[in-house]
């Protein structure tokens, strides 16, 4: 973590005097500000993280001071809104360029630094923070190994603790009280348990829907533990599957597998994403496989980096990502399958180890 101020600045090169990372109200929250804190706990609603060269300093409010300060992170305390601004313009003063994460700032803030620093330039160094968050460092590696292993876990119980008739929010309901019971902090993001037809939809909402026998029931879902998060998805059947539903889940994991053994440092990941479609592409499920191969994975279940056919991006040592090909058929199902990758030298570390089988619910 002590490194991570100089990654980002090995990066912004000669943009910025400094980097001001700040967070409104939930969900606007900039996951880039705990990435250079190391700051476990805490929300830090109008708090701000000063990244220079030399280290970093976050301007705190009580409420969150201790959070900060048992990061080990240098920590300065305001109390009111009026030593807010003038503990910032004072930490700001003398810098000509401050660089700013426009991808996640609001625009309230954005005013309230121009404010604080009228005679700066305000540069985006969006882009280069998230080349900076894309390589995880022996930390960052460690908690992903973790929720990776609490959500492998859950996926290997599910057809214990699903049942026919079950609805969908209860089904998520399960999973995420076992991945608590496990040791998350909480699902890394909405648990999607979708049965029959609503499988699908990539992005389904879980509601009211009963598992029925002969239905197809995807889950895809992900631990967060210290901030770090996982994403994982599994396909099953309740009952014996239909032999539609059998070649479509042959057709997905043969896709998978292809483009995870295509996964290794310095390949496009346009190619993995290329070796997966050819699979589906020439099975009978043609132009069914709808999004990317796959997206980083770290703070954000959606981090920077993508394996897609839309982004030629080349892969490197350290990076996290996953690998989820899918098919849907409109008022039929979808299967999915994803696991979560460290990028390696030779190839990759698959970090969810949840069996593949075609499990029977």
């Amino acid at each position: 973590m002590a490194t991570r101020h100089r990654k980002i600045f090995a990066e912004v090169s000669n943009k910025a005097d400094a980097v001001v990372l700040t967070n409104a109200s939930e969900p606007n929250v900039d996951m880039s500000f705990f990435y250079s804190t190391g700051i476990v706990n805490g929300i830090f609603e109008g708090c701000f993280a000063i990244v220079r060269q030399t280290g970093v300093e976050v301007l705190s409010s009580d409420l969150e001071a201790l959070s900060a300060r048992q990061a080990g992170v240098k920590t300065t305390v305001f109390r009111t809104g009026k030593q807010r601004e003038e503990l910032l313009r004072k930490k700001l003063k003398g810098f000509s360029k401050i660089g700013v994460n426009s991808s996640e700032l609001t625009h309230a803030n954005y005013k309230f630094i121009r404010k604080c620093a009228p005679k700066a330039k305000l540069v985006d160094v969006s882009e280069a923070i998230g080349r900076a968050r894309m390589i995880k460092d022996s930390e960052e590696i460690s908690r992903l190994r973790k929720a990776c292993q609490i959500a492998s876990h859950t996926a290997d119980a599910i057809p214990d603790i699903v049942r026919e008739g079950m609805k969908e929010t209860e089904a998520a309901a399960e999973l995420n009280y076992m991945m608590m019971r496990l040791g998350a902090s909480g699902p890394a993001f909405a648990t999607n348990a979708s049965f029959g037809s609503t499988t699908a939809e990539p992005h389904y909402v879980p509601a009211g829907r009963k598992l029925r026998r002969g239905q197809l029931a995807l889950f895809d879902f992900g631990a967060s533990y210290q901030r770090y998060a996982s994403d994982i998805t599994r396909t099953y059947t309740c009952g014996a599957p239909s032999a539609r539903q059998r070649k479509m889940y042959e057709t997905v994991l043969e896709a998978q597998l292809a483009a995870i053994d295509g996964v290794a440092d310095g390949v496009h990941g346009k190619e993995v994403d290329g070796a997966a479609r050819k699979i589906i592409d020439s099975s009978p499920f043609k132009g069914k496989f709808i999004h990317g191969t796959g997206h980083g994975l770290g703070l954000s279940v959606h981090d920077p980096g993508a394996i897609s056919s839309a982004r030629d991006m080349v892969l490197r040592e350290g990076m996290v990502l996953t690998v989820e090909p899918g098919v849907y058929l409109k008022n039929f199902g979808g299967v999915r399958i994803e696991d979560d990758v460290l990028v390696t030298k030779k190839g990759c570390t698959v970090l969810t180890s949840a069996s593949k089988e075609f499990r029977r619910i």
